[in-house]
């Protein structure tokens, strides 16, 4: 069999300047294709954490600073987000500004912070740990992090998230946390944040189901304090940018797919026009016992040197980057594979069509 699958590489390697080229592109596509599906992918998350959101009518807000420096969020407009919250009718996170004054904070992994129950409701994706407090360590941070302090609470060992958790953020989108590390807190932790931190839970709470009251109330309180927030209500704003999104990021998928299409006809065309003159080979091949095991064989190297062999070192590469570039690429390879197995299977029934023709 590997004397077959040999000759079958062979094959294809006589006529490299062509099978050379279509195994380029193949490999070109796959590479890129990879890229759009990971960003699809993140898309998609992001779609699906915005229709969650919509249906409970949540409200997030855009900020605007009164000063450079950090505000004074009031006591009163932070003590009407965490009512809220332990009404499960509110969460907030801190992205960027968790302990950006201490470098070294939980050995220097990247932080982020949620608040509130309704977000595990909103996103059961997540799998977030409970109860609260406790941590978890995205996917990529293999490392054991050392105890962490924050907000009154200390936390040791931390749970693992799935594979490509994202969290999805109102006006930031999609916010990968394989490489983050994550603490969940409860609402009582709120005023205990230092002042960028609380300043930044304060413009990333996404109220839900809130009355024109509430609404008020909080835009008021925090204006108080010098951080002035405009609220966007999702189900008005967000569907139109989100579905523009998709719509692009399917539209790239789409051309990229037409493409590897195209390629593979190509290729097609040049394993039929092969075969054809081939014919005499195997028609020896069968007379000195060759069975169509063998055939069969010789036809998997000669297809697969040029759809497999490129391509899959640099997808088991993508692979290793991790997050959502490793589901894109895991995508594509399945692809790959379903495209091998239905090229061979074709180029076994064409040569097996040759025979009783004696073409």
């Amino acid at each position: 069999m590997l004397g077959d699958l040999r000759g079958g590489v062979r094959m294809a390697l006589r006529r490299w300047p062509t099978m050379l080229s279509l195994a380029a592109m193949i490999a070109l596509v796959c590479v890129v294709l990879a890229f759009v599906l990971a960003d699809v992918l993140v898309q998609f998350k992001a779609l699906r954490g915005g229709h969650e959101l919509r249906e409970r009518g949540a409200v997030v807000f855009k900020p605007y600073y009164g000063s450079t420096d950090p505000t004074a969020a009031p006591e009163r407009a932070v003590s009407d987000l965490v009512d809220m919250v332990q009404q499960e009718r509110a969460y907030t996170a801190v992205l960027n500004n968790v302990r950006v004054d201490e470098p070294s904070f939980a050995d220097e992994v990247p932080t982020v912070v949620f608040i509130g129950s309704e977000l595990e409701a909103t996103m059961p994706e997540l799998e977030l740990c409970d109860p609260v407090p406790c941590a978890m360590r995205g996917a990529e941070v293999s490392q054991r992090v050392g105890a962490v302090e924050l907000a009154g609470h200390t936390f040791g060992a931390t749970e693992q998230l799935p594979g490509s958790a994202t969290y999805f953020d109102a006006s930031r989108g999609a916010v990968p946390l394989d490489e983050r590390l994550v603490l969940n807190l409860p609402a009582e932790s709120l005023p205990h944040l230092n002042r960028m931190e609380r300043e930044e839970a304060m413009t990333r709470a996404v109220l839900l189901e809130a009355s024109d009251s509430e609404l008020d109330s909080f835009i008021a309180g925090s204006a108080a304090g010098g951080l002035y927030l405009v609220p966007s209500h999702i189900a008005v704003d967000q569907p139109q940018r989100l579905a523009e999104i998709m719509v692009m990021s399917a539209m790239h998928v789409a051309g990229l797919a037409s493409f590897l299409g195209l390629v593979l006809v190509a290729l097609a065309a040049t394993v039929r026009q092969t075969l054809h003159r081939q014919r005499a080979v195997f028609a020896i091949r069968r007379t000195h016992g060759a069975g169509r095991g063998h055939i069969a064989v010789r036809l998997a190297g000669f297809v697969g040197i040029v759809v497999l062999v490129p391509p899959l070192p640099l997808l088991a590469g993508i692979r290793l980057i991790g997050g959502p570039l490793s589901s894109g690429a895991v995508w594509v390879l399945a692809l790959l594979a379903v495209t091998f197995l239905s090229l061979w299977s074709w180029a076994v029934k064409q040569q097996r069509g040759d025979e009783p023709k004696g073409r």
